[in-house]
């Protein structure tokens, strides 16, 4: 039986967050990014080994990175593994907690790898699946099309016409969504073929419904 989700009650990346047991975190600092982030935890167990400093590549270098936790093992199993995540050193202890000295808060120091994305807003939810965090695709599904359009699958044409019928600003805010998921999991190396064609699908029916919407 699938562990129920957290999607239902949670946005992503408070879920991913939530996943390993570290409170969500924001770099807001002018200066240069460091090497290394402290992270508040909620308890000590299932720990992250890295933070992930995502740049949006259509964006300029001002703009603050997200930050999001991740195991290295989980993420090399579910993507790509294009090195950009400094291996461990054979014997090297995990990260562990320990009190703030400022905040006297739990806290976890993790490496800092900053990475350029497609689409920063959809990376925690791919994140949670390509990981293996989050195994009912049906709440992947849920964040991509809205019910009326997944209640016409396998129908991809009445699925593009349902989409379609979408007031002009969700409409969009799902063309620029799923867009950029898609792009984020050809720029990954998503493994989970399930993930790739839910998503690649989610893209098609938006793509044709846009041209749906071009020719009323």
């Amino acid at each position: 039986m699938p562990r129920p989700s957290l999607l239902g009650s949670m946005e992503p990346l408070d879920a991913l967050c939530h996943h390993f047991n570290v409170v969500k975190t924001f770099y807001t600092s002018g200066d240069p990014l460091p090497k290394y982030i402290d992270m508040p935890i909620t308890r000590d167990a299932h720990m992250p080994s890295h933070a992930l400093a995502l740049y949006q590549s259509t964006t300029t270098s001002s703009i603050q990175p997200l930050i999001v936790p991740i195991d290295a093992d989980m993420y090399n199993n579910g993507f790509r593994v294009d090195d950009f995540i400094p291996p461990v050193a054979p014997g090297s202890a995990s990260p562990v907690p320990f009190v703030h000295p400022n905040s006297g808060l739990l806290t976890v120091t993790l490496p800092l790898v900053p990475i350029s994305l497609p689409h920063n807003a959809s990376i925690p939810l791919l994140l949670l699946f390509g990981l293996g965090l989050e195994t009912q695709t049906n709440f992947l599904a849920l964040h991509l099309l809205p019910p009326q359009v997944i209640s016409e699958f396998p129908n991809s044409a009445e699925m593009a016409r349902q989409m379609s019928l979408l007031a002009e600003e969700e409409f969009q805010r799902r063309v620029r969504y799923n867009q950029g998921m898609w792009k984020n999991v050809l720029a990954l190396g998503v493994q989970d073929t399930k993930i790739v064609e839910l998503v690649q699908t989610a893209w098609n029916v938006t793509a044709e419904a846009r041209r749906f919407r071009q020719f009323r």
